[in-house]
């Protein structure tokens, strides 16, 4: 006497919505590792590898450019017959090519805190996999397209239980872990057909928004720099034609420092 029966088409709808969830927190999971773990890496051992190379490469076309600007404004004024202000050249070039310095101060920085964070311990395999069973816990109770109705309060500890993953910091999401602990959200709110209709919706339209997400992930740098760091050939080619093009562009400096000496007169 009292037990609820729960219709056929109800029970059907609420399992599809349990598995919906399981597949969405799944993806998720796999778009944050994509993200915070694996393109990370990548991009600081492709760094590691390449990106002393691709600096001086951005350097060298940035100073050809520059050369080859500097003796275009050059030209333009001896062909005016105007007099020749090398400090008023140098100062307009600065200007106009103050976007191609903040890129290179920027390629520097990145370079900087690849180095700074090459130098940091590595989590041990038991860490590690601390971490993940923690987050994934964490995702299932707090993050919010698994919890619609979840709170400010627990949407925010979400973002930090996020970036505490991304950094590998295992006492944060402990801690995290601690406030939560390991409550679930719960469906009550879902207790007729059209409502589990909308949420089974509502699901398969985040877990098209992830997957796409996903293949974005995998077509893009970083994700596919990882060919230069598993293929050993396309790794030597890679290095081969960088320092290939740096030296075609040491050529090309020359020859317009040489082709501006001549424009000023000068001698070497």
């Amino acid at each position: 006497m009292g037990e609820l029966i729960e219709f056929p088409d109800v029970k059907q709808s609420r399992e599809t919505v349990r598995k919906l969830k399981q597949d969405l927190e799944a993806l998720l999971l796999e778009r944050e590792h994509l993200r915070s773990v694996v393109c990370v890496n990548i991009q600081r051992e492709y760094t590691l590898i390449f990106g002393g190379l691709e600096y001086q490469l951005y350097k060298a076309s940035c100073d050809y450019l520059r050369l080859r600007r500097k003796k275009d404004l050059i030209q333009a004024k001896k062909n005016r017959r105007e007099r020749i202000d090398l400090k008023a050249v140098e100062a307009q070039l600065d200007e106009e090519f103050l976007q191609y310095k903040k890129k290179l101060d920027e390629k520097m920085s990145e370079i900087s805190q690849v180095l700074k964070d090459s130098a940091k311990e590595f989590l041990s395999e038991e860490e590690t996999k601390a971490i993940k069973k923690l987050y994934k816990q964490l995702v299932k109770c707090l993050h919010p397209d698994l919890n619609p109705s979840a709170t400010e309060a627990e949407i925010e500890l979400f973002y930090r239980a996020t970036e505490a993953y991304k950094r590998g910091d295992l006492k944060a999401l402990r801690l995290i872990d601690a406030i939560v602990e390991g409550s679930e959200a719960e469906d009550d709110d879902l207790s007729s057909a059209v409502a589990l209709e909308k949420e089974s919706e509502r699901l398969e339209g985040l877990i098209d928004g992830v997957e796409k997400d996903i293949e974005g992930i995998r077509s893009n740098p970083p994700y596919t720099w990882r060919i230069y760091l598993e293929d050993e050939k396309k790794k030597a080619e890679k290095l081969r034609q960088l320092k290939e093009e740096l030296a075609n562009f040491k050529t090309a400096i020359k020859t317009q420092e040489a082709y501006i000496c001549d424009l000023m007169g000068d001698v070497r």
